[in-house]
Parts: structure tokens; C-alpha cells; sequence
């Protein structure tokens, strides 16, 4: 259950982002809003069931879910003005009987989490109501993380640090990566993480190449590196971290590469600053992988957003939009990686949280290459 001041902060937090979504309403002069994402709605809701959707209107807003999450609702919901629980198996037929559309012609929906399926029933059941995609608008309002989010996004990215240094006295040769991941997974829950943020990443020797390297059967060896990238989550935020040490002794070769990657993740920190282009953000980094002659080896962006999904705008990327810049009171991830086909990869993340004074690392595990 989430404490008594942390749940008031949010519920003022969802209230004024509500305003602002009834006001790209009537930029867009919508008549009504569906929200079909998840996370989106817990936002908004506080309701953190799997399956939901919201209907926001210009006096209220309809929470649809199933008996299954009735109680669960009832205990978790913001005291929202407007903000009504609906209880159905069939929420587009719901909506047309009990008439919460009454009036509406234009129903904003979101392009990008709505299944085609989905607004076929809707614009069948919801006629003469005209449905509109909306591509942009609703992600951009969760961007900025109001001070008691951050404060949340810390406590996971300081249990996940936590998890990190004490994980590294269990390691040895021999235990599967599999095993690693069950290690992590298991003092993450026992230091106050809700779960895991998703699927725990172990990646060993020549696995170590794979950006996204789910933990396998493969065995630790001695003087191989091995990638751990994991997240915590408290009261639904969550942190992404990625640490890279050697069991044994590094080559020359691998000490070189982590070095770089340490190196481009430091400046990349120390250039962040509100109103920069995340495309930049991103160039920083790659420019100095690419100086050091590794430049095809860095296959992903620098890094994301974060907060109650593990990945949220911005993206931190060389195909961000140009217009796209960081705003203060964002909290990405900052995750250079050089990855060797065939051989071994290096990746090192750290949440970051950027203010108006610069950003402000919210892990920290350490950073510098551990040998076991």
C-alpha cells in the first residue's frame, strides 16, 4: 500500500495532468479521450491492474475494468474529481448503453496502444461518434516527473545499486547466468523491490555481444566479462541499471573497450543540460566510441526515459526528431555499449535525473571495471 503522503503527492500530480490532457482536448477539440495504455492510466488512476481502460470526458473520468480488479480498484484510486469506477467484461458495449459518450462526435484515442481490432468494435459500437488517432499529445504529458516520482525513481534506482554490490559476493564460476538472474531477482525482492522492471539480462563472454542478452544456461567462465541489466520498482516506478565486471582477470583488449564506454557514459552526463537536443545527447557519446575506432560496435541509443514502464520518451537516440529537446525534470538513462560479435560486449547505465543545475545521477553502483 502506498503511505499516506506519497499517495496525496501523486494524487496532485495526477489531477495537473489531467488539466493538461482536458486542455490538448480542447486544443484538439476532442469531445472525449480513450487511454488505453496501462501505464498510463496508473498514472492518471492510481489503479494498478493489468487490464483497464480510461474514457475521460470534460467532467469525468470512467475507469473500466473487470470484477476481477473491483476491490483492488477501490483500494488504489486517486480522489480525482470526476472519477468514476465501472465494472464490465465488454467496456466499448458499456460505454454505448450507459451513454458516456452522450453528445461526444470527437473521441480521442491513442494510435499507438490501441489494437486494430479494438477500434473496429469501437467505431462500430461508438457511431456516429468520428474516432481520431492521436499519435502525439498524451506521452509527451508523463515526460517531466514531478518531485515525488522522482523521489520513488531514486529509491528503486538505490535498491538496484544495493542489489548490485551484494549480488557481486555470490558470484562464482560455474553458476549458470540463469542462476545470476535468480540471485539478483531474489535480493532485489528482499531489499523492497515489488519486482522485477522486466526480464533480467545476464550476458557472459561471447553472449555478452547480444544488447539484450537474456539469461541462459551458459556457465560463468574464469577471465570472461559478464553484463548484468536489471531494474527495480518501488510503488510502481521503476530504475534500469547495467553493470559489466570481469570474473578473473580482463585483457588488455577488454580493459580498452570498458574504458571507452566509461568514458563516452561520462561525458555524456557531464553534457547533459535542459533544452539539449536528445539527438545530441546521443552524438556525445557515439562521437567518442567512434573516435576510439569501435563506432559500428555501438548498436542502440544512448539511452531513454523512465518511470512506470522501463522505457517512456525521450528516447535518447540519433533518429529522435530534431525538435525534440530535454526538459528539466526528466529522468532517463544514460547506457553506451560496445558490443564484439562473437567475442564479449560492454554496457554501463545509470539513471539520471536532469534539473535545471544539470543532471544528477540517481544509481550509484560503482562504475569502475571489478574483477572477481
Amino acid at each position: 500500500m502506498v503511505g499516506g503522503r506519497i499517495h496525496a503527492a501523486l494524487t496532485q500530480t495526477a489531477i495537473e495532468r489531467l488539466g493538461r490532457l482536458r486542455q490538448l482536448m480542447e486544443d484538439r477539440r476532442l469531445d472525449a479521450l480513450f487511454i488505453s495504455s496501462v501505464p498510463h492510466i496508473r498514472y492518471l488512476t492510481g489503479f494498478s491492474g493489468s487490464a483497464a481502460q480510461l474514457l475521460i470526458t470534460g467532467e469525468a473520468l470512467h475507469l473500466l475494468t473487470d470484477e476481477r480488479y473491483e476491490e483492488q480498484a477501490r483500494g488504489e484510486l486517486f480522489a480525482v474529481p470526476g472519477l468514476v469506477l465501472h465494472i464490465t467484461r465488454e467496456p466499448f458495449a458499456y460505454v454505448r448503453q450507459n451513454g458516456l459518450l452522450a453528445g461526444g462526435e470527437r473521441v480521442g484515442f491513442q494510435a499507438t496502444a490501441l489494437t486494430y481490432a479494438a477500434v473496429v468494435q469501437a467505431r462500430r459500437l461508438w457511431r456516429p461518434c468520428r474516432l481520431i488517432p492521436l499519435r502525439q499529445g498524451v506521452e509527451e504529458l508523463f515526460v517531466t516527473k514531478a518531485a515525488v516520482e522522482v523521489e520513488l525513481l531514486s529509491r528503486a534506482a538505490q535498491i538496484a545499486s544495493r542489489v548490485y554490490e551484494a549480488v557481486l559476493e555470490r558470484v562464482r564460476e560455474g553458476m549458470s547466468e540463469r542462476e545470476l538472474a535468480a540471485e539478483i531477482a531474489h535480493l532485489a525482492r528482499y531489499m523492497g523491490s515489488e519486482g522485477d522492471a522486466f526480464d533480467i539480462i545476464v550476458a557472459s563472454g561471447e553472449r555478452g555481444a547480444l544488447p539484450h542478452g537474456r539469461a541462459s544456461a551458459r556457465r560463468l567462465r574464469k577471465n570472461e566479462l559478464v553484463t548484468v541489466d536489471f531494474g527495480c520498482v518501488v510503488c510502481g516506478y521503476v530504475s534500469d541499471m547495467t553493470r559489466t565486471f570481469v570474473l578473473g582477470r580482463a585483457t588488455a583488449e577488454q580493459r580498452r573497450v570498458y574504458d571507452t564506454v566509461r568514458a563516452a557514459q561520462q561525458r555524456a552526463i557531464e553534457a547533459l543540460h535542459v533544452g539539449m537536443r536528445a539527438q545530441e545527447a546521443d552524438a556525445v557519446a557515439r562521437r567518442l566510441i567512434t573516435e576510439a575506432g569501435f563506432g559500428p560496435y555501438f548498436r542502440h541509443s544512448l539511452g531513454h526515459g523512465i518511470g512506470r514502464s522501463v522505457h517512456e520518451p525521450p528516447a535518447l537516440s540519433p533518429r529522435a526528431p530534431r525538435r525534440q529537446r530535454l526538459q528539466a525534470g526528466t529522468v532517463v538513462t544514460i547506457e553506451p555499449g560496445i558490443y564484439v560479435p562473437g567475442r564479449f560486449g560492454v554496457r554501463i547505465e545509470d539513471d539520471v535525473h536532469l534539473t535545471a543545475e544539470g543532471a544528477q545521477l540517481l544509481t550509484t553502483a560503482p562504475v569502475e571495471l571489478l574483477s572477481l
